[in-house]
């Protein structure tokens, strides 16, 4: 039976996502069946809600019914918390929010670990002359299972390795790039998949960086701009398009392309953003500034890709529920751990409840547990 304070939380998360959606108290009454009056009650805490009416109340406003009753990881608070004053999404907190409460529900059915490597790397401290960027990256590489020069194709696969997993939800060309917070040792990543596919890429490798250099969360929905964040942003591109790689394949490149197929050539094989390519090029000494503002005065079009024999590939195209994630929420059903409703809801439109597996039988000695 939940107390007084327990419904002040309850009407207090009414509040917010009524605000949220831009709704006055008379119209969400009007499509819960309620009165005005019941709904000011409510968001005060001062009228319990039925299981019919708070059903109604997370179709109207478009939250899980767990939202509503189930405090969110305290992960999750200190983030808002050090978010106040900047610029937020409301969508992509909202959905950061939803996916934290899911991965905390997997790691206390043990179904899902925390993994070793979260903080493994040296902390990035500002103004540290010590730190050295590719260093910080080729680790990283190492800790994924990757050579020094290699392409780093399928990176949302590979983060996982070292607990991080990552999600792609569309978020809207307003909302920010991603977002990192830690839920019990456990690295989420959010990425919007409104961006292009390059930018997603590196976003997620920004995000790995908060991963492995051990912050609980990340503050990315703005523009990254204190030190530490720039700091992040040349260890994702280091780690993406290292110098021993991206020198020796440019070094080829130039033999058989003039600079702009080559530049092109170089983008797609990595799978980096254009942006990302010219700078790592001119940052490396490989092409000259004048060099560098020719190329970047125009960004190449698929069709520019074709012509040089390759093609953009796509990857954490929305909505991308990480392989991991999916794999233990379906453990979590076969062994009665979750219901078949809570994990298709984690699983965001992925999978039907008819797709789930037949679940184990329970052991006769669980059952008999039960009865006593």
């Amino acid at each position: 039976m939940m107390d007084e304070q327990g419904w002040r939380e309850v009407g207090a998360r009414v509040a917010e996502a009524r605000s949220e959606r831009g709704l006055s108290q008379d119209a969400l009454a009007s499509e819960i069946g309620l009165d005005r009056t019941a709904v000011t009650k409510i968001e005060a805490g001062r009228r319990q809600i039925s299981s019919l009416e708070l059903v109604r109340l997370a179709d109207a406003l478009d939250r899980p019914l767990q939202w509503f009753v189930l405090p969110p990881p305290a992960a999750v608070v200190s983030r808002r918390t050090a978010l106040e004053g900047r610029r937020s999404d409301p969508k992509g907190d909202q959905i950061l929010d939803a996916i934290a409460r899911d991965l905390a529900v997997l790691a206390r059915v043990h179904v899902l670990a925390p993994n070793d490597a979260v903080g493994s790397l040296s902390a990035i401290t500002p103004g540290d002359t010590g730190w050295h960027v590719e260093k910080a990256a080729s680790s990283a590489r190492s800790l994924l299972g990757m050579d020094t020069g290699s392409p780093l194709h399928d990176l949302a696969d590979a983060v996982e390795r070292v607990g991080l997993y990552p999600y792609s939800m569309a978020l809207g060309a307003e909302g920010g790039d991603g977002a990192y917070v830690e839920v019990e040792g456990i690295g989420l990543a959010l990425i919007n998949g409104d961006l292009d596919a390059g930018r997603r890429r590196s976003t997620l490798a920004h995000e790995l960086g908060h991963h492995l250099f051990g912050d609980q969360y990340s503050i990315d929905w703005g523009a990254g701009t204190s030190t530490t964040e720039r700091a992040i942003d040349a260890f994702a591109a280091n780690l993406l398009l290292p110098r021993v790689g991206c020198t020796e394949r440019w070094r080829a490149l130039r033999k058989e392309h003039d600079l702009r197929p080559a530049a092109i050539t170089l983008s797609s094989e990595y799978r980096t953003s254009w942006t990302a390519t010219l700078r790592q090029l001119k940052n490396f000494g490989l092409i000259t500034h004048d060099e560098y503002r020719t190329l970047d005065s125009r960004s190449p079009t698929r069709a520019d890709y074709l012509e040089c024999g390759m093609r953009v590939t796509e990857e954490l195209t929305p909505p991308y529920v990480p392989t991991g994630i999916a794999a233990a929420a379906i453990r979590a059903y076969r062994t009665h751990r979750l219901s078949a409703e809570r994990v298709t809801e984690m699983l965001r439109g992925q999978i039907d409840i008819d797709d789930l597996p037949v679940r184990d039988e329970i052991p006769l000695e669980a059952l008999r547990g039960e009865l006593r």
